[in-house]
């Protein structure tokens, strides 16, 4: 994932505001906290798994500080213990690759480098519920009117034992640049360049890929038994969003949790906007499954989450769901323009803002922005290997 950014801003204020007051002022923590920050989701794929370890910051700072040189271990109730080696700052994976398998006690310990030890509560995989369904259909929206494609996750077994998800996913889209052109692939003024006509056809042809970065969770708990629940739409994308423009792409990711991960999501997302997920300001504190061994009065944020994962990914062109209608816009203008200031237009080209887009004599220098003639701007040449076109 584009994973979710990884620190907490904890502070405790004691807020005052006159509507009259014009002259301006320093918010500062009035009381601050220094607290580990655990983020713990391993799954039964088997896989290089990652935790990752920060701590809280004050009002008046701006970057998390990562928590290294700690010693991270997962150990099962058949005395397997599987160790993690800290990769980058904070940035924890476990040495040898592995999954969570059913009917096992997994506890999380963390010795941090001052020697405090923390540890999880025993914590057991949830069964697996495979995403049976996942489709795209064009909705209209009953709030506002627009059109919309929807994404959806339908036909859960309500006699599943498991009722708790939370989904993430990675889109991924082709963007065509629109105002391309290749004149270095054309002999018109002598051989053609190799070299050149490569780069033009680079220019072309882009993918972009995407992660979620909000907190979608879904509890089947109150359907009636032996009813499917209706279908739960894990991304709605605008009619008009750029990203649709040609060919789309979701992978979307299914994570059957416990009712206890299902709570701390629930009361994290109140705390987060969907701007970051981890990172918003939190005006107040709530637990996880984690605690300090050596004291048991100690705060610590995060929840060692022990998921089963299933995912499955679609694609799907405009055209399949609006055929011979109008292509949202591009990501930018792109309709050639004059800039008349002759200083201004060598600026924007020297920054990289506009290329030249016509210039013939007697007519005037129509310009355009870069990503529409080079789609490298937004994107990258590298096609995904998962790619289908």
């Amino acid at each position: 994932m584009k994973h979710t950014k990884t620190y907490y801003r904890v502070w405790m204020l004691i807020p005052f505001f006159a509507l009259s007051c014009t002259e301006p002022f320093n918010l500062k923590s009035i009381e601050f906290q220094d607290v580990l920050v655990v983020e713990a989701v391993i799954t039964n794929e088997v896989k290089y798994q990652e935790i990752k370890l920060s701590r809280t910051f004050s009002l008046e700072e701006f970057t998390p500080s990562e928590e290294s040189n700690a010693e991270v271990a997962i150990t099962d109730n058949a005395q397997n213990i599987y160790k993690f080696e800290e990769k980058s700052n904070g940035k924890y994976l476990s040495i040898i690759p592995f999954g969570v398998q059913p009917n096992k006690d997994y506890t999380l310990s963390v010795t941090t480098k001052n020697g405090k030890l923390y540890k999880s509560q025993p914590t057991q995989l949830p069964c697996v519920v495979p995403i049976n369904n996942l489709y795209a259909s064009r909705e209209v929206s009953q709030d506002t009117g627009n059109e919309n494609m929807t994404i959806f996750v339908d036909d859960f077994d309500s006699l599943a034992d498991s009722k708790y998800f939370r989904y993430e996913y990675e889109e991924t889209y082709e963007i065509i640049a629109p105002a391309w052109r290749n004149p270095e692939c054309l002999a018109i003024y002598g051989p053609v360049d190799p070299e050149a006509c490569a780069e033009a056809l680079s220019r072309r042809l882009c993918y972009n890929t995407v992660a979620s970065d909000s907190i979608i969770q879904l509890r089947t708990d109150n359907l009636k038994q032996g009813r499917s629940s209706s279908a739960f739409p894990v991304r709605v994308i605008s009619r008009d969003n750029p990203i649709i423009r040609t060919r789309y792409s979701i992978l979307v990711k299914q994570y059957t949790q416990s009712l206890e991960a299902f709570t701390f999501y629930e009361i994290l997302g109140k705390f987060s906007s969907s701007e970051s997920l981890l990172s918003q300001n939190q005006p107040g504190f709530f637990s996880g499954n984690i605690y300090s061994e050596d004291n048991k009065n100690e705060k610590v944020i995060g929840f060692f989450d022990v998921s089963s994962i299933s995912s499955k990914r679609i694609f799907f062109n405009f055209s399949d769901f609006f055929p011979a209608e109008t292509l949202p816009p591009f990501f930018g203008d792109c309709t050639p323009f004059e800039i008349p200031d002759f200083d201004i237009a060598v600026a924007r080209l020297e920054a990289g803002e506009v290329v030249e887009f016509s210039h013939a004599p007697g007519v005037p220098v129509l310009y355009i922005e870069i990503q529409c003639w080079d789609c490298r701007e937004i994107g990258t040449t590298l096609k995904p290997d998962f790619w289908v076109d």
